[in-house]
């Protein structure tokens, strides 16, 4: 099995799993931004089902042990760094930090979810009607623009027919 490998945006370096600070040695490598989504949107007995987006607006899940702790030696002396943690809010957590990436993938990919799947547990009913309502305007649009463009171009070979025979 190989293991997994990335190119740095910031020294333009390959580097593998463990090898994360970048030529400068004080940060870690810069990578391509990836989100994770998790459908884990709080849900507040206290009020009704039909308003309070209050909880699921300010909801916020804390990830710890990402990445895990470290033991580092300094100076002959065992040192213990402790691990990290990730946060997301509203279900959703950015990072171009390979380390952060590496660990989320390998430990918690199961609780990833997809944008629709999302959607579902946060956003409210009225909010995804919202959004269902943008996309069927859009698609309305772009049907028109094509409509549009076809005509436009059998008007064309019309006028271009008549020239063609004069």
């Amino acid at each position: 099995m190989s293991l997994q490998s990335w190119k740095c945006l910031t020294c333009n370096n390959d580097f593998k799993v463990g090898d994360w600070l970048c030529s400068d040695k004080q940060s870690n490598h810069i990578v391509e931004r990836k989100e994770y989504l998790v459908a884990d949107a709080p849900s507040d007995p206290g009020h009704p089902a039909k308003g309070g987006m209050d909880s699921k607006r300010d909801g916020r899940t804390r990830i710890c042990n990402i990445p895990p702790d470290k033991t580092v030696i300094v100076n002959g002396e065992t040192q213990r760094v402790p691990g990290g943690f990730v946060e997301f809010v509203r279900g959703r957590f950015a990072t171009s930090d390979p380390e952060i990436q590496y660990y989320l993938e390998k430990t918690r990919s199961n609780v990833f979810c997809s944008e629709a799947q999302w959607e579902q547990a946060w956003l409210s009913q009225g909010q995804q009607l919202e959004l269902e309502r943008g996309k069927l305007d859009a698609m309305r649009q772009r049907l028109e623009n094509e409509r549009n463009e076809l005509l436009s171009q059998v008007k064309q070979q019309k006028v271009e027919k008549v020239a063609a025979t004069r």
